[in-house]
């Protein structure tokens, strides 16, 4: 019989929220046929804004991928620390654009996404990142929901599996239409 394997994109911001997705993608990493992980932080495009009256474009992408790797900092050790095989990446554009192109792209088969309280009222209204994404994917979306939105769920970390020593190379940085 053959093995399933799948990858699924966690796009993360640094928020508690997107960190409790990347604990549930550890999870399912561990638990289940979940080959990779693909993390994902979406930056806004720098060359839009007053910045680059006084930056050159190449200075602005180097701001805009070090605020990503500053976004993935938490996210990836997490990974690490629970022995995860992943992928980092920094999309420069729109989010909710970013994230469904990252995951048609990469062949993703999930996307899972962190939600707090205002994000899920958000989407009551069909507003939000979590909507955005499912209006523009036809990528199967799984919301996980905060633990600090209810406090019902405990953020204890895996056992480590791999050393500590174990990094990953610089994320490499993807500008979306």
């Amino acid at each position: 019989t053959e093995e399933i394997m799948i990858k699924i994109l966690v796009p993360v911001n640094g928020s508690e929220c997107a960190l409790d997705a990347v604990r549930y993608a550890a999870f399912l990493y561990r638990e289940s046929g979940v080959a990779e992980v693909v993390l994902l932080n979406v930056q806004p495009p720098l060359e839009h804004s007053r910045a680059s009256a006084f930056h050159s474009l190449a200075a602005l992408r180097e701001q805009e991928s070090q605020d990503g790797e500053c976004a993935l900092e938490q996210a990836s050790n997490i990974l690490d620390d629970s022995g995860v095989r992943y992928t980092a990446m920094i999309g420069v554009g729109s989010p909710a654009q970013a994230v469904a192109s990252a995951a048609t792209t990469l062949n993703c088969d999930g996307i899972v996404i962190g939600v707090n309280l205002w994000s899920r009222i958000k989407a009551c209204f069909g507003a939000g990142l979590a909507s955005g994404i499912m209006r523009k994917t036809s990528v199967p979306v799984t919301v996980v929901k905060s633990a600090g939105a209810s406090g019902a769920l405990t953020s204890q970390p895996l056992p480590p599996v791999l050393p500590a020593s174990h990094r990953h190379a610089r994320p490499m940085l993807v500008v979306y239409p």
